[in-house]
């Protein structure tokens, strides 16, 4: 960007004098905005801006004051303590306090902006690209297809109806089954591997959500395990293998 102001033609006188016959009717001139102070308002370098001739301005207006050097275009702020402020949205420049002394002039207040160039918002912008990266990046949900090629895969290694457990917990861990939903879990074991010597019931399965097995696979622990160390053994690598599984179909 340029500069943040509008500056005049150094012929341009920057006093604006008006009959008094027009004043009551707040007529308007247009000046081209210069820089990227106020672009948090809507006003880019290059915009065109609609002033309305004015001494009178409110707090949160966005004005056209006159400095002993420049002319400049800045939000009115009014502080806690009763003091007005010339705020630009960039901290490049200090704000303006508006004093008798200060030698700070209001000229107008800007009530249209039309674009002659059109832009679009850096901040947007990047703000659509990583979200449409993080969409990219994120991990896809295995299909339901998917999930029942891995109750197969498994099915050899469960020994017994209750060793379904570790399945059913690995799946409430990688969020492809609803937790304590043993009904559901177990009719969809039965039709993955209809003919398995030991297919899951829900009751016995829901028995087994106690001690370190109402935790996540990661957290369980031999010593707090409602089954012996070895049968504990064979339920964790269950449990593992059909993570395993899992997390390989996010990474196809």
């Amino acid at each position: 960007m340029k500069q943040e102001n509008y500056n005049a033609p150094s012929n341009m006188n920057n006093d604006i004098t008006l009959p008094a016959c027009l004043a009551v009717y707040h007529p308007e001139l247009s000046v081209y905005a210069y820089g990227d102070l106020m672009a948090d308002e809507g006003i880019d370098d290059g915009d065109l801006l609609r002033v309305r001739l004015t001494a009178v301005a409110h707090d949160g207006d966005i004005v056209v004051a006159k400095t002993n050097e420049k002319i400049v275009i800045r939000a009115l702020f009014t502080d806690e303590q009763g003091r007005q402020w010339l705020v630009s949205r960039n901290d490049q420049n200090d704000a303006m306090l508006l004093t008798a002394e200060s030698g700070i002039r209001l000229l107008g207040t800007v009530v249209g902006i039309k674009k002659l160039i059109v832009r679009a918002s850096a901040a947007e912008c990047q703000r659509n690209i990583r979200h449409t990266q993080a969409k990219q990046q994120a991990p896809q949900p295995p299909t339901d297809e998917e999930v029942d090629d891995v109750l197969r895969t498994v099915a050899p290694e469960v020994q017994n109806g209750r060793q379904w457990y570790a399945v059913y917990r690995a799946m409430v861990d990688y969020q492809v089954q609803a937790e304590q939903h043993y009904v559901t879990f177990c009719e969809r074991v039965r039709r993955a591997v209809p003919a398995h010597r030991y297919l899951p019931v829900a009751k016995e399965i829901g028995r087994m959500a106690t001690q370190s097995f109402r935790k996540r696979v990661a957290l369980w622990r031999a010593d707090d395990a409602p089954v012996g160390e070895r049968c504990f053994a064979q339920y964790l690598r269950i449990a593992q293998l059909t993570i395993e599984l899992l997390k390989a179909l996010s990474h196809r």
